[in-house]
């Protein structure tokens, strides 16, 4: 439905906002700290029932019209709560309610309401002037696991509130903008042409545009190069700018049984490749001087080597461990299960001055796997806590959606969708991308076992590439 289809709606309440003193000129001091000569005071409407309950079901028709698709909505506090409200009752979608505080007893909780994690939340807005409120009602909903792509706009000052909104990833729809609104009170003989040119001078000088990263822009809708810059850990960084530079987002792993087959591999795939993946202990003839010889390898191919040790222990084990292993590999995988004090060891051990990381394993790509979402979700509070030496998560699903400078690396990957024998399931590369949120992808067998590896290597990598760029194009699509 298009948005003409609501014209006389649109017209009827802008006249009826007028009439109750709703929508008023003369001389306002703003939240956002400048005077206006025009303000909407739609908390008035609680005392006119019909029109709130109008309003609602024009929003609500309006969010069906443009196809939104959220599980719940929220309306941000105060003033959007009544319409919020009846847009809930009207169609069916749960409500959660945004505190402004969190209680200081029972729950303590910020969010109320029954939701599941991932869940893409709607946000509900009366008018909008710089976009903060809906920063901030975002900023908590996200971090309680909630998806927030859309807000539903009643009335749009037109003042800098879009693109403050577009720019952290948030897509806003208005009802109605005040442009349209002076436009109809003109040609309905409620303002003259003088004050028309007033409000709308006033509107072109006074553009609002925040420079708080409120919530952050979407990992997802970012180029690796521009979330080179806003990773907080070097190897992430290196991570990021190379992918840029290859044009590569292949990560291949390289679990084969002896040294010779390793080399073979590395001089076919080694160009591909942004990161190769090794078991170093798999190697059956594997010594020390192995890992000067791929430390030249890598060098040679430019590729980052991550060893795929999976560290789990005390913090003092681990700290050892990362020390060894990191004088000839550029990163390691690591699970959290020992929490925060195996991270902090990370964090305290004693390394050269080269780009070093974890990638902790969030969710594991094997069928039947004990890893829960509380524990997943307790993983990825800890990467965010040791944001200097996490590079990313290892995950199949979208995971800090709105961390940029966090590197997913997504396993589990072949030409088909499938799986073999002992529980391992595999997705295809466009789907690797695009459904389970990866930025590096992990294939193995696919290509180690491939009648002709390089050629293998370079179609999956044609193919990765070509997802991440139209995942790309479709964020900027959706956020325009």
């Amino acid at each position: 439905m298009a948005m003409e289809s609501f014209e006389d709606d649109i017209k009827g309440i802008v006249l009826q906002l007028f009439d109750i003193g709703a929508l008023k000129f003369g001389n306002f001091k703003m939240k956002v700290g400048i005077n206006s000569p025009v303000y909407f005071d739609l908390r008035i409407m609680v005392s006119y029932p019909p029109l709130m309950e109008k309003l609602a079901d024009l929003v609500w028709r309006y969010a069906q019209s443009i196809g939104i698709e959220a599980t719940v909505l929220c309306g941000v506090p105060y003033t959007a709560l009544p319409v919020a409200t009846l847009v809930s009752v009207k169609s069916g979608l749960p409500m959660l309610i945004r505190r402004k505080e969190p209680k200081a007893y029972g729950t303590m909780k910020l969010i109320e309401g029954k939701f599941s994690q991932g869940e893409e939340c709607l946000i509900i807005e009366d008018v909008v002037t710089s976009g903060g409120s809906i920063l901030e009602t975002a900023k908590d909903l996200v971090n309680d696991g909630l998806v927030v792509q859309h807000a539903i706009i009643m009335v749009d000052r037109e003042q800098g509130g879009k693109r403050n909104l577009t720019d952290r990833g948030i897509r806003m729809h208005s009802l109605l903008s005040l442009s349209k609104a002076l436009s109809i009170l003109l040609e309905n003989g409620k303002l003259d042409q003088k004050k028309v040119g007033e409000v709308r001078e006033y509107i072109a000088a006074n553009q609002v545009f925040s420079n708080e990263d409120l919530i952050p822009k979407r990992r997802l809708w970012l180029s690796y190069s521009e979330r080179s810059a806003l990773a907080k850990n070097p190897l992430a960084c290196r991570i990021l700018q190379l992918m840029g530079e290859k044009k590569s987002n292949l990560c291949v792993a390289l679990d084969v049984p002896n040294w010779s087959e390793l080399v073979r591999l590395v001089n076919l795939i080694g160009s591909d490749a942004v990161v190769v993946k090794t078991h170093y202990d798999y190697i059956k003839d594997w010594k020390p001087s192995c890992q000067d010889e791929l430390t030249k390898l890598a060098a040679a191919h430019n590729f980052i080597v991550l060893e795929d040790r999976k560290l789990g222990d005390i913090g003092n084990t681990i700290m050892g461990q990362f020390e060894t292993l990191t004088s000839w590999a550029d990163g390691l995988t690591m699970h959290s299960i020992c929490g925060g004090d195996s991270l902090k060891a990370v964090r305290e051990a004693k390394v050269d001055s080269r780009p070093h990381g974890v990638f902790v394993v969030a969710e594991l790509s094997s069928q039947g796997n004990l890893i829960s979402a509380p524990y997943t979700k307790k993983t990825t509070e800890l990467a965010k806590e040791f944001e200097d030496v996490v590079a990313g998560l290892v995950a199949q699903n979208p995971l800090l959606e709105n961390e940029p400078g966090f590197v997913q690396l997504t396993p589990g990957v072949s030409l088909k969708a499938g799986g073999d024998n002992l529980g391992q399931k595999y997705v295809t590369p466009s789907d690797a991308v695009l459904a389970r949120g990866g930025d590096l992808i992990v294939v193995g067998r696919a290509i180690t076992r491939s009648i002709n590896p390089k050629e293998t290597a370079r179609q999956i990598r044609q193919e990765l590439w070509s997802a991440y760029e139209r995942r790309i194009a479709e964020g900027q699509t959706s956020g325009s």
